[in-house]
């Protein structure tokens, strides 16, 4: 038996080790029961969404919201209307991370009106800015978006 062949066997024989070694352990691994007294939270009614896109329109395409000093932090609602025939169901909303945004994560339904909340921080900001807000929905294209403006002086 030369080395070559020696090595092979002992390489069989200790990966056989190793495979039963992790059966054993596998076996010995107590699963949690999932509580049973937890429950989800539950909408009042489904969404009507089946077969139905929703539409969202921006009560503007873009919003100028002037000048502000470096370093200032502003707050602005923006509103948009679901002019769709089905639920508005918003899975993302982003924009760069000088801002935050605040939107109902409920179904918005057909003909209502809702707000998003804009926070944005000039901090480090000089000159004109334009933030894109993107979001995606149950909407056709799911690739919704709007923007602002402003100016950061220092």
């Amino acid at each position: 038996m030369n080395i070559r062949n020696l090595i092979f066997f002992i390489g069989i024989i200790v990966h056989g080790f190793i495979l039963e070694s992790c059966a054993q352990y596998s076996s010995t691994i107590k699963h949690p029961e999932a509580s049973k007294d937890i429950q989800k939270p539950q909408m009042k009614e489904s969404p009507d969404t089946i077969g139905k896109s929703a539409k969202m329109v921006f009560d503007s395409s873009s919003y100028h919201f002037g000048e502000i000093v470096e370093g200032e932090i502003i707050e602005r609602v923006i509103f948009f209307t679901n002019e769709g025939p089905g639920d508005l169901i918003i899975e993302l909303m982003t924009a760069c991370e000088c801002t935050t945004l605040d939107y109902s994560r409920l179904p918005i339904k057909k003909g209502a009106r809702s707000p998003i909340k804009i926070k944005y921080n000039s901090k480090g900001k000089n000159g004109p800015q334009i933030v894109d807000i993107d979001i995606l929905a149950n909407t056709v294209p799911v690739n919704n978006s709007t923007k602002f403006y402003l100016q950061v002086i220092k």
